[in-house]
């Protein structure tokens, strides 16, 4: 299905809006997204192998919070987030697939302000909260996606390497 990337970016970005504004049942939410994407994926396995990532991920926000950037507003680490990790790298696969053919400049600035610029919203949106000031927040969160996505668009690529060569091969 050569349209999946469409179908992806919407659950990705309803998985997003859940976490959001709906906070209390965007585990729930989240969780029926991620299914779906499986269900209608034309490559589950493929997606499935990227959650090779997911302790990245986890690792980096369990450190933010940790630190003090941000902490979940029930609790420190929502559930909620974690999901939202499963069903942001598997659209690295799909949506976010651009991403691997920009040079590391270029995800260096997207992931410092779309990555961080996520966190943010999630915060103006009430879904996280923080004890910094916008500006320290940004100083921290910043620089630390301007390096995790890099190394996210770098691990798909040697995730997805091994499939890559058994299709050609």
């Amino acid at each position: 299905m050569k349209a999946f990337w469409l179908i992806n970016l919407g659950l990705f970005q309803l998985a997003w809006w859940s976490a959001a504004w709906l906070t209390q049942s965007a585990s729930y939410i989240i969780a029926g997204l991620i299914i779906l994407h499986c269900l209608l994926s034309p490559c589950v396995r493929a997606d499935l192998r990227l959650m090779a990532l997911l302790p990245l991920g986890l690792l980096v926000d369990g450190a933010l919070i940790a630190l003090g950037a941000f902490r979940g507003v029930d609790s420190a680490f929502p559930l909620w987030l974690a999901l939202l990790w499963v069903i942001f790298l598997m659209s690295l696969n799909h949506s976010l697939r651009l991403l691997s053919g920009l040079g590391l400049p270029w995800l260096m600035l997207i992931g410092a302000f779309g990555g961080a610029g996520s966190y943010w919203a999630g915060l103006s949106l009430g879904a996280l909260a923080t004890p910094l000031s916008d500006l320290n927040f940004w100083l921290v969160t910043a620089p630390v996606w301007a390096v995790l996505l890099p190394l996210l668009v770098w691990g798909q690529g040697k995730v997805s390497a091994p499939q890559a060569s058994k299709l050609t091969g």
